[in-house]
């Protein structure tokens, strides 16, 4: 299941002319696992499972967080399954347009899906500057 084992690696993949990508097998994405496609804090998107932003709207309700839970509900641009080959639908804006590679990093439960290697190396380098 997507996120259930800590996801870790970097590769490029390429969104195929109906808009799919193929997750890496460093996601231990399955078929049916249901995934949610946030825009990040930059120029890029968040792939989690549902059940991870399901558990943080508990988290917060409990809480009385209501701007917070605002804020993660705004972030979501869409609901996505995975197929039988390890693909989901992604083709939220034109940067990440049909027939382009995107670059794909595992951050411990979630992936990041930046444009191109340069801009993934572009957000590290803003967080290094901004510690």
């Amino acid at each position: 299941m997507f996120g259930s084992i800590p996801i870790f690696g970097n590769s490029e993949n390429k969104i195929d002319s109906k808009g799919r990508i193929f997750l890496p097998k460093f996601t231990d994405a399955e078929e049916n696992d249901q995934l949610v496609i946030q825009r990040g804090n930059g120029n890029f998107y968040v792939i989690v499972n549902c059940s991870k932003v399901e558990s943080e709207i508990k988290l917060l309700k409990k809480d009385s967080k209501e701007d917070k839970i605002a804020l993660l509900t705004s972030s979501i641009v869409a609901l996505v399954k995975v197929d039988k080959q390890r693909r989901i639908h992604f083709n939220p804006d034109e940067k990440f347009a049909i027939d382009r590679k995107v670059f794909i990093h595992g951050n411990y439960d979630s992936v990041q899906i930046f444009s191109s290697e340069e801009d993934y190396n572009e957000y590290i380098t803003t967080l290094k500057k901004s510690r």
